[in-house]
């Protein structure tokens, strides 16, 4: 049976995702392994209050299917929204999609060809790394500093490829507190990307999960904005959003903002996927959108994982050992640790479970699995909050026992 599956499926195997969702949720560890927003901040009552509104108003037309470009509602909510970020859109530069992670897929589906080159974040997020194999490019990582990507790295591989008549189809960037990195891309590398794109001409896709998580600094201009001042003809920069790291994952409703031509093409891939989005989770974030739901929920979200960050901080500071890197995010979900090299990030993992603390090993972050042996990401958005000193020094302690067993102390 095996022989008939198709060749690509070996590159869809990630133990390493499906791990990281076994330990989601467990109530006999201390987990820092899932990057999911916390139930207890869900505005659940308000949201019974306009489910009973939406199926009140709408009746049984909320259970049928919806178009699939999306509901025309939720898109003119969208271009608001946008429109408060300097954005411009109208409803033809809109694709609604089921979740940010569908919006890869598609675009993945509608670039890639099997050994076309794409760059990605070294690390970087899970799910660009996923869908792109998926269709079978080669990855290129760009290393990152707390600043984003490295721009003279950039630089080199998009030359050396010019140099061997080659070119990259896309950037995948996830500019601001980047998952697994936590890193945000300097507003002088922004620039500098946008330049590099124009130059060497290959597409940015910014995705945007994080960006309404700034717990200190004024955000940063989105690519999309700043392209803004290029002609038409020079930009080149796809953008992603979604509302489900500060508002409700569990719709799965994220969009796709791009040109008409772009949109209509994904528009056909779509149509070939699912047909159409959820209905019912369209209408109710539109609704949510309309009465300002999602902008009290804004509000409410920053300061309840501020307050996590300084907690794992603190923590951090105080227990982490000496030879343990990191540095402090400004937003987001997570902390990335570099171990030391004599630490094997899979075998910290399993100590660390049987002592009650789980985290999420670095290896599926990377384009080579193996260069995130000495790699770990905490998060602190779904611990509940007295549980993050005690967990952090469990694993601090657990670090310390594993540099003993080899009989270098840390």
């Amino acid at each position: 049976m095996e022989e008939l599956f198709a060749k690509r499926i070996k590159r869809m195997e990630n133990g390493e995702l499906a791990e990281i969702m076994s330990l989601v949720g467990r109530d006999d560890i201390i987990s820092f392994a899932g990057g999911i927003p916390a139930d207890e901040i869900f505005p659940f009552e308000k949201l019974s209050r306009l489910i009973e509104q939406l199926l009140r108003e709408k009746g049984a037309s909320v259970f049928q299917y919806a178009s699939t470009g999306g509901n025309k509602l939720l898109k003119d909510y969208i271009i608001a929204f946008l429109k408060e970020r300097n954005i411009p859109a109208q409803r033809k530069n809109i694709l609604i999609t089921t979740g940010s992670q569908q919006a890869l897929d598609l675009l993945s589906k509608i670039f890639i060809d099997p050994g076309d080159k794409v760059f990605v974040e070294k690390p970087g997020y899970v799910g660009g790394i996923g869908a792109t194999q998926s269709y079978e490019a080669e990855l290129i990582g760009i290393e990152m500093d707390k600043n984003g990507i490295k721009i003279d790295i950039l630089e080199q591989e998009l030359k050396r490829l010019t140099d061997k008549g080659d070119r990259a189809k896309f950037i995948y960037l996830v500019p601001d507190f980047s998952n697994p990195s936590g890193a945000r891309l300097s507003l002088e590398r922004r620039k500098r990307v946008l330049e590099l794109a124009r130059n060497y001409d290959f597409y940015i896709i910014e995705d945007t999960p994080y960006s309404e998580l700034y717990y200190y600094n004024e955000p940063l201009p989105f690519l999309k904005e700043m392209e803004q001042n290029y002609r038409k003809q020079d930009r080149r920069v796809i953008f992603m959003g979604s509302f489900s790291k500060f508002f409700i994952p569990g719709m799965r409703i994220g969009w796709i903002c791009a040109d008409q031509k772009l949109i209509e093409l994904l528009g056909r891939a779509k149509q070939n996927t699912d047909l159409a989005s959820n209905n019912f989770g369209q209408q109710l974030i539109s609704l949510a959108g309309e009465e300002g739901l999602i902008d009290k929920q804004l509000e409410r979200v920053k300061p309840y994982y501020r307050q996590k960050l300084e907690l794992m901080t603190g923590a951090m500071e105080q227990y982490m050992p000496d030879k343990v890197i990191w540095n402090t995010p400004q937003g987001g979900f997570f902390f990335w640790l570099e171990l030391p090299e004599d630490i094997e990030s899979r075998e910290l993992l399993d100590m660390a479970v049987k002592e009650g603390v789980a985290f999420v090993t670095g290896n599926s972050f990377f384009p080579k699995f193996e260069d995130g042996d000495h790699y770990a990401r905490v998060s602190f958005c779904n611990v509940p909050e007295e549980q993050i000193e005690e967990g952090i020094r469990k694993l601090a302690e657990i670090i310390q026992m594993y540099e003993n067993s080899t009989g270098r102390p840390c």
